[in-house]
């Protein structure tokens, strides 16, 4: 990820964490994400940051894994 570009992101929290994914998310804002969606029946919170603060986001009590949200695009029909 570009160190000074803003990148939106999807944080996984660890299953340990999950009953507490509210504390988690404001970790995470502490940290430098800008939480956009919490979503706790998945254990999933979107958001976006600075690449710089990638490192310190992964650190956050909680954080199983942090990846880029990338725009995903569904292609139907049968020939």
């Amino acid at each position: 990820m570009d160190e000074a570009q803003v990148q939106s992101v999807i944080v996984t929290i660890d299953d340990a964490h999950l009953a507490d994914i509210q504390s988690v998310a404001h970790r995470l804002g502490a940290a430098g994400l800008q939480v956009s969606r919490v979503m706790s029946t998945i254990g999933i919170i979107a958001g976006s940051a600075p690449g710089s603060s990638i490192a310190h986001l992964k650190a956050v009590r909680g954080v199983l894994e942090i990846e880029a949200d990338r725009e995903m695009h569904a292609f139907g029909g049968a020939e």
